[in-house]
């Protein structure tokens, strides 16, 4: 089964799971394990309202409090990438005309960055259009009794970020997140 199928299945099966009162956004989180650029992952969290509340204090204002992953929950529904989905991810970029090269080969051989370079990219591409379909399957509204955003984002919040949940969620449900990340 090819990389996006089993990612989106593991997503639903996930949040089905959930108890889903008060969550306004959930997250999906991009990082390269072990700082390793040929190890892209994903987390899959949430985050409630009554935690956005709570964050409140503690941020400069609500926009952080709401959109800053650093004040959310930090649930870590789902590690895709990462563990038994690992090979996975790796079959996936080979088959996508990257290079693998384990955490040693990376920092202590410096392969050529051409041949690793764009694999974030890629993999983000995957993100965007598994959160695509889940809005147009109908699922996301199914699952929460509405439409909510379902945020790809790093640690920084750039134009980027920005753009590619505009493409995946389309801008009313990320207008907000939008400004946020622009600020």
């Amino acid at each position: 089964m090819e990389m996006k199928a089993v990612l989106t299945d593991k997503i639903k099966e996930c949040i089905q799971s959930w108890d889903k009162s008060g969550i306004y956004a959930v997250s999906l989180f991009v990082y390269d394990n072990d700082d390793n650029p040929c190890e892209p992952t994903v987390t899959l969290g949430y985050n409630t309202e009554e935690s956005f509340r709570d964050a409140l204090e503690y941020a400069s204002d609500g926009q952080e409090a709401k959109w800053n992953y650093a004040f959310w929950l930090q649930n870590e529904e789902l590690v895709f990438g990462a563990g038994e989905t690992q090979p996975l991810v790796r079959e996936w970029l080979e088959q996508s005309g990257f290079t693998y090269y384990s955490y040693d080969e990376m920092f202590e051989d410096e392969p050529d960055e051409a041949s690793y370079e764009g694999i974030t990219d890629a993999f983000v591409r995957i993100l965007v259009d598994t959160v695509k379909e889940l809005h147009a399957s109908g699922f996301v509204k199914e699952q929460f009794g509405r439409e909510i955003p379902l945020i790809i984002h790093e640690l920084e919040y750039y134009d980027q970020i920005a753009e590619q949940n505009i493409e995946a969620n389309g801008l009313e449900l990320v207008r907000d997140f939008a400004k946020f990340c622009r600020e």
